[in-house]
């Protein structure tokens, strides 16, 4: 199954989508900021990433354009998140920020399921090899 990265500065919700994803036997990675989500791309082969809007003072636009410049084959792979979609808009409506899918919170997890399963049908295809760990 698929490596896929969450991204959000929310702990709770960053445990709750680990562990759920954890008992369908997919590979989650969580990380709170923009550097650490940089870093776990460069570690990990990522299939696809969820990434909240906000992320303290750094945004995750911030992390797309570093996306967009070091891992373009993951471009269009990203689902933004956030909290911030008026309540006017009706239900069942897809918003997109940056050409990207825009799910908002409060989320189903089943959700974030159907974009997983359509990554770990397609992998992306990487342009350089991912960096190994110091010991």
């Amino acid at each position: 199954m698929a490596t896929v990265l969450y991204v959000d500065d929310e702990p709770a919700i960053r445990r709750l989508v680990r562990r759920w994803f954890e008992k369908r036997g997919v590979t989650i990675i969580t990380a709170e900021s923009v550097a650490e989500a940089q870093r776990l791309f460069t570690e990990h082969e990522v299939a696809g990433a969820f990434v909240d809007v906000w992320l303290g003072r750094e945004t995750g636009f911030d992390l797309y354009a570093w996306i967009v410049e070091h891992r373009p084959q993951l471009k269009d792979r990203i689902v933004f998140i956030t909290g911030d979609v008026d309540a006017g808009v009706p239900e069942g409506t897809q918003l997109q920020a940056l050409g990207r899918i825009v799910i908002a919170k409060p989320f189903e997890l089943e959700d974030l399921e159907l974009h997983v399963r359509e990554w770990a049908r397609a992998p992306a295809r990487r342009s350089g090899p991912v960096a190994q760990r110091s010991p």
